[in-house]
Order: C-alpha cells, then sequence, then structure tokens
C-alpha cells in the first residue's frame, strides 16, 4: 500500500475509534450518531474518489455555528444535561469536519476530536467494551502522529511522500508498538498510583446514565410483569459467607409501599429521617443485639431511576459512596438522588430478624373500595382458623395452589382488577398475588404491605456471585404479627418462576464474571483499593502465599479469585507479554546476524557508514565507486573513510573466512566517526 493509504486508513481508523467508543456508551441521541456515521462514511468515500470535500467552508462555519447556538439553547433553557449537549456538539464538529476539505490543521483537530471522543466515552461508559475500544486507541494513535509528521516533514522539504514508500516498513511499525506499549504501562502506573477522590469530576448537575428500570414511590398492577421482560443486569451481589443462604428463598427488599386505590400501590407521604453516619458507615439499626446470622453483601447495582437501595435481610449498616441516606417507618432506605450511574455499596445485615416497627397511625389496614366478593372470600378461606399467623398461611396457599403465573393475559379493564384475577381470570403477575394477599389480610384485621425486590438470582461459580436481573423482579408481602414483628409472605407459584437453563450458562457466566471484575477494579477502583496494593508491595513476603497442601482446581480458583493483586496484574500481561516479544525476537535476529556471510555484515556495516556520512553532509552519487567516494571525503580531512573502505573491499572479494578482526575494525572506525 502507498504511504498515503496507509496514512488515509491509519486516521480514519483513529476517529472510528471515538466514534465508537461514543456508540458504545448508549447514551447519545441516534440522529447526531447517525449523522456522524453518514459523514463518515461520505468522507471515506469522497478519498477514495479523489480526495476532496463535499462541504463548502462558509456552509460549514455556518452549521457549526448554528450547532453551537442550539447546544446553549438545550443547556440553559431547555435544561438538558450538560454532558450530553456537548458530546453532540462535538459529534456535529466532527461530521462537518470529515465532510469539508481537509488540510494539515483539519487533520490535527479531527485527532484532537477523536481524542475528546474517548474522553467523554470514558464519562459516559462503565462497560468492558469500551477497554477494548481505549486500548486500540492507544496503540493507534502514537502510530497516526508518526506518519502524519513524516508526511509533513517530506512535504515541507519538498518531497513527495508516495515516492518513500519504503519509510512505512514493519521495523518502523514495531517501534511504535515499543512506544505505544510504554504509553500502556505508563497508562496503568497512574491509574493506580494517581489519588482517588470521593465526588465526581463533573458534579451531580453534570451527570447523565441511563436507568434500565426500578422501583418508585408508586407501582401499578402490570408494572412488573413489564420490568420482567427484560432481561439486563439489575445487580451483582457477592456475599461473604455464601453457605448461609443455601436452600433460601432470597429475597432482594427494595421498596414497601402501603396505600392501594384499587389499580396502583403508592407510599405514604411520611417523614424521612436521614440516617446518622459513624466512622463512614449509615447506622440503620442500632438496637442492641441482633438476632440471627449477620451477613456483609458487596452490591453493585446498575442504574435504576429510583432512589431505593436494595438488600437482603435486614440492614444493620451501609456504607459506600453515598452522600446522604434515608430511613422510613416503612423500612424503605433511599438516597437523597436517583441512581443514574452504576452504584456500588456495602451492606451488613441480619437474616433472620423481623422488624418491629410501630404500626399504630399507619395505613397498614387502609382498603379501597373492592368487590364484596374479595372480603367473602378472604373469610371464607380463613374460617375455622384459629390465629392471626394460621389465617395469613391460609390465604398464601390458597392462592398458591388456586391460580396459575403468567406474564400474558392480565385482567385489564375499566373493573376491578382484583376481582377479576380472583373469579375471572384466574392467572397473573406477582403483583396480582401480592396485591390480593395483602388486600384480604387487611380485610381480616392483619396489618400488611407490598413490597418490592428481586428473588432469587444466578449463582456465577468463577466469580462467587449472585447475578440479579430485571426478569428476577418479583413483588411479596409484609405481614405484621404482635409477637413476631413484620413477616415475609410470598403467595406466588413458586415452581413457574424458575427460568430455564441457558446452553451457553457457563461461558455467560464467565463473562459476566470478568465484566464484575472491570466494574469492581477499574470502575470502582478507589483509596481503598489503593492502599491494599501498597501495603501487599511492601510485604514480599506475602505475595506467594499459597499452602500447596490439599492442591484441587476449585481451590486454586477460589485462591485466584479472592486475591485482587493478581487480577490487577493481569492489565500488566499483554504489554508485559508484547515487550518480551519484542525482546526475543531482536535476540533472534542478533543470533541470525552472526551466522551472516561475511560479505554480508560487511555490507551492512558501509551502509551504516553511508548512513552516517549522510548526516554529515557527504552523499555518495549513485555512479560514484567506493573508492571515489572515499577519496572525496578524505579531501575535506577524513582519512578513517578510506581505511574503512579498504577494509570493506577486502572482506567483499578476498574469500576470507576468518575476518572477524577486519569486522571489528570496522567498528572500531564507525565509533570514531560517530565522536567527530
Amino acid at each position: 500500500m502507498s504511504f498515503n493509504g496507509v496514512y488515509l486508513a491509519s486516521s480514519y481508523l483513529l476517529i472510528l475509534l471515538g466514534l465508537t467508543g461514543l456508540l458504545l456508551t448508549r447514551e447519545l441521541s441516534s440522529p447526531y450518531l447517525l449523522l456522524t456515521g453518514v459523514s463518515f462514511a461520505l468522507a471515506v468515500l469522497a478519498e477514495i474518489k479523489g480526495g476532496k470535500g463535499t462541504l463548502p467552508k462558509l456552509l460549514a462555519n455556518i452549521i457549526i455555528v448554528g450547532v453551537f447556538i442550539q447546544t446553549l439553547f438545550s443547556i440553559f433553557i431547555l435544561k438538558a444535561l450538560p454532558i450530553q449537549e456537548l458530546v453532540h456538539f462535538l459529534l456535529a464538529l466532527q461530521a462537518v469536519k470529515l465532510l469539508a476539505s481537509k488540510k494539515r490543521r483539519d487533520w490535527l483537530q479531527l485527532y484532537l476530536l477523536s481524542l475528546f471522543s474517548i474522553v467523554s466515552a470514558s464519562a459516559l461508559s462503565v462497560e468492558i467494551s469500551f477497554a477494548l475500544i481505549f486500548i486500540l486507541y492507544i496503540f493507534t494513535a502514537p502510530w497516526v502522529l508518526v506518519l502524519f509528521h513524516l508526511k509533513q516533514g517530506m512535504e515541507s522539504a519538498g518531497e513527495d511522500p508516495e515516492r518513500h514508500r519504503q519509510l512505512v516498513s514493519w521495523s518502523l511499525f514495531c517501534l511504535v508498538g515499543r512506544i505505544s506499549g510504554v504509553l500502556f504501562l505508563l497508562t496503568l502506573v497512574f491509574f493506580i498510583i494517581f489519588p482517588r477522590v470521593s465526588v465526581g469530576i463533573l458534579g451531580d448537575s453534570w451527570a447523565s446514565g441511563a436507568a434500565v428500570t426500578g422501583f418508585s414511590d408508586h407501582l401499578s398492577l402490570g408494572d412488573v410483569a413489564e420490568i420482567k421482560k427484560n432481561n439486563a443486569v439489575a445487580m451483582r451481589v457477592s456475599i461473604d459467607r455464601p453457605d448461609l443462604l443455601r436452600g433460601k428463598t432470597l429475597y432482594w427488599r427494595g421498596m414497601s409501599l402501603d396505600r392501594f386505590d384499587g389499580r396502583k400501590w403508592e407510599r405514604s407521604k411520611i417523614k424521612l429521617t436521614q440516617v446518622r453516619r459513624v466512622r463512614g458507615s449509615y447506622l440503620v439499626d442500632d438496637s442492641p443485639g441482633h438476632k440471627g446470622p449477620v451477613i456483609r453483601q458487596e452490591i453493585i447495582l446498575e442504574p435504576t431511576g429510583s432512589r431505593a437501595l436494595f438488600a437482603l435481610g435486614r440492614p444493620v449498616t451501609i456504607s459506600g459512596r453515598l452522600r446522604h441516606l434515608f430511613l422510613d417507618p416503612l423500612g424503605n432506605l433511599r438516597t437523597a438522588r436517583p441512581f443514574t450511574f452504576q452504584t456500588s455499596y456495602s451492606v451488613l445485615s441480619t437474616l433472620n430478624a423481623n422488624g418491629h416497627e410501630n404500626t399504630s397511625g399507619s395505613n397498614f389496614l387502609q382498603l379501597p373500595t373492592m368487590d364484596p366478593r374479595i372480603l367473602s372470600l378472604a373469610r371464607r378461606i380463613t374460617k375455622g382458623r384459629d390465629g392471626e399467623m394460621e389465617k395469613a398461611r391460609a390465604l398464601e396457599s390458597y392462592l398458591k395452589k388456586n391460580y396459575r403465573y403468567s406474564l400474558k393475559g392480565l385482567p385489564t379493564g375499566g373493573g376491578d382488577p382484583l376481582a377479576s384475577f380472583l373469579f375471572e381470570v384466574r392467572q397473573g403477575d406477582c403483583e396480582y398475588y401480592s396485591s390480593s394477599l395483602t388486600v384480604m389480610l387487611r380485610s381480616i384485621g392483619i396489618p400488611a404491605r407490598v413490597v418490592n425486590g428481586y428473588l432469587g438470582g444466578d449463582w456465577n461459580p468463577y466469580g462467587e456471585y449472585y447475578l440479579i436481573r430485571n426478569s428476577n423482579a418479583h413483588s411479596w408481602v409484609e405481614a405484621y404479627f404482635g409477637d413476631k414483628g413484620w413477616v415475609t409472605l410470598d403467595a406466588t407459584p413458586p415452581d413457574l418462576r424458575v427460568g430455564g437453563r441457558n446452553y451457553f450458562e457457563s461461558m455467560a457466566h464467565f463473562i459476566d464474571f470478568l465484566r464484575m471484575r472491570w466494574y469492581r477494579y477499574v470502575v470502582n477502583f478507589g483509596f481503598g483499593d489503593q492502599y491494599q496494593i501498597f501495603t501487599a508491595l511492601s510485604r514480599p513476603t506475602t505475595w506467594f502465599n499459597f499452602d500447596p497442601r490439599g492442591f484441587s482446581i476449585s481451590k486454586l480458583r477460589r485462591w485466584l479469585v479472592g486475591k485482587p493483586d493478581w487480577w490487577m496484574a493481569l492489565g500488566f500481561l499483554p504489554p508485559a507479554f508484547f515487550l518480551g516479544w519484542m525482546w526475543w525476537r531482536r535476540k533472534k535476529i542478533a543470533g541470525r546476524a552472526t551466522t551472516k556471510p561475511l560479505s554480508h555484515q560487511a555490507t551492512e556495516r558501509y551502509r551504516r557508514l553511508l548512513i552516517l556520512l549522510g548526516k554529515k553532509g557527504f552523499r555518495k552519487k549513485p555512479g560514484e565507486t567506493p573508492d571515489e567516494f572515499s577519496r572525496a571525503v578524505e579531501r575535506n580531512g577524513s582519512r578513517l573513510v578510506k581505511d574503512f573502505t579498504s577494509l570493506y573491499q577486502h572482506a567483499r572479494f578476498s574469500k576470507r573466512s576468518d575476518f572477524g578482526d577486519g569486522l571489528q575494525k570496522m567498528d572500531r572506525i564507525l565509533t570514531q566517526l560517530q565522536k567527530i
């Protein structure tokens, strides 16, 4: 390929990497992405046909000014998210630059815009796919800049780059690759040692992020069914004592609601209490002593668009990058702002403890105007039952056994949806079961509330954590009993809530494990991780603290997964392998050089002489013999060249095999000439 061909292909690849990074964020407006993509394709076609721009300069300037005014209007008048609008302006600017005619300055501006694209993508994306784009960008950018400066230098000297195709060689590519490898290593070093701050540089007013879906202060019948149709990841949870959860149904509690109007559940307008922070952790439950085992959960929560925190069991303390935390009388934990970005926090909770909040003056017995058949059904089911607990279990069991779980054919229309569910359709999603059970419990005088969250989750054996998806969304009931407190009840048929197995489940678990490690040790890398690394470096005796006794593959896997230093070191492996390969290749080439024929070794040294003299102003003419050239140089005061030429000719034409001393003399002369 010609020099210009390599240069243009590399330049457009650099621009494409920046645009791909923005595309993978899934945060930007589709028209802007489509505009830039079409402009990129048209620019490439224009280069293939002759390299002339398709957009006049005056029109390009008018478009840029217009888009800039529109960006300011969106930010300050329409109150749009600033970072998204600025990136939209960045895309429009790239589209205009791609379509206009391009000179040196324009190419430099496009390179700078591609850099801004990568920086913007890093602020908008936390996916592991960005890592691949970033690494490719690090190795592509130096190569493009080297080609740009070679092209600029040759054109400034009046040379045609097409006449110097030999400049784009494998050796140049390897040299730039080594430089990029060093840059990558320096990037990793700066990433590890650079001080961490607890707040974002852009601030909350610049935040974007996409809410996948979640739970808010209200829930209409049928909402959970829509959430369950989305199989996206909702959160990942690591447990310090997973053995305690074996054989248990896992309820990840999110939002509790107490007011029902017949179609929609809402949270009463009750006062929120700010949770007290003690030594970096929020103290949720300060009651003396906790029943049941205590577990620690490390939760990575995807954007939900709500302010609810999810946890297993009854939280005691919560820690993480949460500015404020609030608790209401319903037991809901809420933050000051909705989660528009991925959030990580740690929860210390008890498993077998029921809440004993005071229910006086609450809405846990509130009932809307409902079909009288519902009250009659509740009384008929609980007739002859002694005690509130036995009545509650009877209602729970009746709904489980006599109705069918389904996400389709849900009760709709203008009538009473619960009556339609119980007496006509007789099938529905979990919120129909929880709503029906809550209403019937309240109708017989038992305080109850609906709770929304997630049920169960997939156990990932590689990372040893629970993967909870939106399809795990669930709604259940908490009923209050004077001697036991709040007790969990679930009337949804259990056998129909279990999803099928994926044939590629093992591969999917491994990929998600890599994504989990990316979130944990890159996206959420903080001061605590820096402290652990520096502490480990200061104690070399702990680096290989591995007991070989009782070795097994499963133990090795758990040991590797439990060592964060190992996973941080994985980032150093690609550049280390690359540098090792370059060292091995150089040694191999050096070994081959010693076995080359004598005439080849002498010729290589003579070429080095010509290059050295060319830098000093002595250039050998095409028809000039080595003797004529040495005499010309000798007339300018350099006698060493004549001796070197004599050794060169002797090595080439004497057919001697023991000319090692002559080669050494040639090397010494080259060294002396370099010093002159």
